[in-house]
């Protein structure tokens, strides 16, 4: 395969997995008044625990101006809380609420229960191939982002 058709092929891939993904995840997690982008949100939170905005904008790739207005809408849902450090008043942090938690937890139930069984039918070397790949495609990723970089002159 040359670089071209490798282009074409990873294109098509990026496409359809997204697709796959966002169709049934989407439904359910829309289902329950929130954002596949909230949701990452949320699971970033619940993944790290508290963190500032400028935190949580950077692990979501986002301006902060975005992060911030997404975790108002969060708030005003009671999702997560938006609370002032104690130790410097210009920072905010975000953290889940016990709501914010039950509904991930409700959502995480709704997934297992509608994926597990198809996943069961693929083995842990399965897994492990699908895995290793994803891996190596990042590296392929994170040096066209490099290069990319380099290219235009940013860091």
């Amino acid at each position: 395969m040359d670089i071209h058709e490798f282009q074409n092929h990873l294109w098509q891939l990026f496409r359809s997995i997204s697709q796959g993904m966002e169709g049934p995840l989407g439904a359910i997690i829309q289902s329950h008044g929130i954002t596949l982008t909230q949701m990452r949100l949320l699971t970033e939170v619940q993944q790290r625990g508290e963190l500032t905005v400028t935190e949580l904008s950077d692990a979501l790739g986002s301006a902060p101006g975005n992060a911030s207005a997404m975790c108002k809408a969060l708030e005003k849902k009671g999702l997560i809380s938006r609370d002032r450090s104690p130790l410097d008043e210009r920072i905010v942090l975000i953290a889940l609420t016990p709501q914010g938690t039950g509904l991930l937890r409700l959502i995480e139930n709704e997934l297992s229960s509608m994926f597990d069984p198809v996943l069961q039918g693929f083995s842990p070397a399965d897994f492990e191939q699908i895995i290793d790949g994803m891996e190596k495609l990042k590296t392929v990723v994170t040096s066209l982002y490099h290069a990319f970089e380099n290219t235009h002159g940013r860091r």
